[in-house]
């Protein structure tokens, strides 16, 4: 920008005042004691990132069902769609849906030696230790092998332990 360009903008904005689009709680209050009528102010509205993140470039990590029946014939298939670096070493785990450190999987799978940015992979869920109850809520989280850093999560789902639900039928706790 030329100077004459900047100085124009700054006489223009020193003509008119509402040419500043950013309010201060000193500039508010300067509103106030002016008795200006908030609805006079003519702001426009600004993006604080012009450059957001669209759902497009963003990784994800999907599964084909979000209710899942322990001992049912189908699959559950877990999709990853990673938009960051991939490496061979990377891998995906299976948590309790409340669990934040990512040492505490349940299982884990490593996704091989093609370390593409799209694919799939069959998850076997058995019954264990881990689905002693009725229902339980887990996720799957995507982990870059190299740098540790969490790449996508699923949404929740639950897994129902029928054998559990039929033990528990017709008893008073």
């Amino acid at each position: 920008m030329t100077s004459s360009a900047r100085e124009h903008l700054l006489f223009a904005r020193r003509r008119n005042p509402q040419l500043r689009y950013t309010l201060s709680p000193e500039n508010l209050q300067s509103l106030a004691s002016q008795g200006t009528v908030a609805e006079n102010v003519n702001l426009q509205r600004a993006n604080s990132d012009t450059d957001l993140v669209t759902s497009e470039s963003r990784s994800s990590l999907t599964a084909s069902m979000y209710e899942y029946t322990l001992g049912q014939s189908q699959n559950l298939i877990i999709f990853w769609d990673i938009k960051e670096e991939v490496d061979p070493t990377d891998w995906i785990g299976l948590y309790h849906i409340d669990e934040n450190s990512p040492a505490n999987f349940w299982d884990s799978k490593n996704r091989g030696v093609a370390g593409t940015q799209k694919g799939q992979i069959i998850w076997r869920i058995e019954p264990g230790p881990y689905f002693m109850e009725p229902e339980i809520k887990i996720c799957f989280k995507y982990y870059h092998g190299i740098s540790g850093a969490q790449r996508a999560t699923t949404p929740c789902i639950t897994v129902k332990n029928p054998a559990v639900m039929m033990g528990t039928e017709g008893t008073d706790g």
